[in-house]
């Protein structure tokens, strides 16, 4: 299995799992043409897309991929915050199957209607992905994960010297996002012993910094396994 990050940041949001049987399209939080450009292929390639949540950066062009009839996942809860019903429903713990993954939502923890995370294996090479964005704290253990694709979205510290930053920006980060130590500390419960890759998802422009956090992340983790912040 392959996860490969496409856009990244409050300002918009996908990523690309495949299998190389099956192509899915994870958040479609950039523009349809943006998708075609970064992704370097026509989307009828991709069997389908799953999005997590309503907001903007995670599902902007949601209606464009309807009306071009890619098949489309997520919460009931996010389909009625998108006012859509031309999308398949999706259940926290209910198992579901696009091509030749099988995926399992799981609630994540966010301002949101119905957020969800996604616990994806192939059954082609038998690899597991968990991703989870945009929650401030996780409390699943994934047995035989190959790779993580987890939100690490700030950093207290360099928070706390924003004094600038009004105070319902500043709650909504806290109470919203996961903050890295958050994250090494929910890093450090885990049983990655099959792990080879963990993807930093959603960095923040002002309150992250990516060599800090990649650090941080390796010296929560067993040896050997890849470290990486995805792009913007």
């Amino acid at each position: 299995m392959k996860f490969e990050a496409l856009a990244s940041s409050s300002q918009g949001n996908a990523y690309i799992v495949t299998d190389d049987e099956t192509c899915l399209l994870l958040e479609c939080g950039i523009s349809h043409k943006q998708l075609q450009k970064l992704s370097g292929f026509s989307l009828s390639e991709f069997k389908a897309c799953i999005i997590s949540h309503e907001h903007k950066d995670h599902a902007k062009s949601v209606k464009d991929l309807i009306e071009r009839g890619m098949p489309i996942y997520m919460s009931y809860g996010t389909a009625q915050a998108l006012e859509t019903d031309a999308v398949n429903l999706i259940e926290s713990m209910e198992q579901f199957n696009i091509g030749s993954f099988d995926i399992v939502p799981f609630s994540t923890y966010h301002d949101a209607a119905e957020p969800l995370g996604f616990l994806i294996k192939s059954r082609i090479d038998g690899d597991v992905l968990a991703f989870a964005t945009d929650t401030v704290n996780l409390r699943y253990k994934f047995p035989g994960l190959n790779i993580l694709a987890i939100e690490a979205n700030y950093d207290k510290a360099i928070l706390d010297l924003c004094e600038k930053l009004p105070e319902k920006v500043r709650h909504r980060i806290t109470n919203t996002h996961m903050e890295i130590d958050t994250l090494c500390d929910y890093l450090r419960t885990l049983d990655l012993s099959k792990c080879r890759e963990i993807h930093l998802l959603h960095l923040s422009d002002a309150t992250s910094h990516e060599d800090k956090f990649i650090y941080k992340v390796k010296r929560s983790i067993p040896p050997g396994i890849e470290v990486k912040a995805c792009k913007k």
